[in-house]
């Protein structure tokens, strides 16, 4: 599992483009906890190319509007450290998606991801 979370955290901080198709996160979330679960497998699981190819798209968005937001002078939704020097844990993100009631999963995981880096880092 401990080379699992690697997966998930790097494609939570690359920045390749993605084509945008929006996930919520009751079709995320399965996948992702299947992924971390797999331990070592998770290299070859089916679930890890859509979980990566989301968290990409999802980061990249995210680090966009920041970037925006800062350079227009506004105060970003969120404060994170600059990139490369801060590392998120897939676990936490995880739990994070967990927490989310049932009825509410239907978001999008673009949506729940701005709201735990609200949490994890206030301006």
């Amino acid at each position: 599992m401990k080379q699992v979370i690697p997966f998930i955290v790097g494609a939570m901080t690359m920045s390749i483009t993605v084509p945008a198709s929006a996930m919520p996160v009751s079709e995320f979330l399965p996948k992702a906890d299947k992924l971390m679960n797999a331990g070592m497998g998770g290299m070859f699981s089916k679930h890890r190319k859509p979980v990566m190819a989301e968290m990409k798209k999802v980061t990249n968005g995210y680090r966009a509007d920041i970037k925006a937001a800062r350079a227009s002078g506004k105060t970003p939704s969120s404060c994170p450290p600059s990139k490369g020097k801060g590392r998120l844990n897939g676990k936490e993100f995880l739990a994070h998606l967990k927490s989310i009631p049932m009825e509410r999963r239907d978001m999008e995981v673009k949506t729940a991801f701005r709201d735990f880096m609200k949490i994890k880092y206030p301006c």
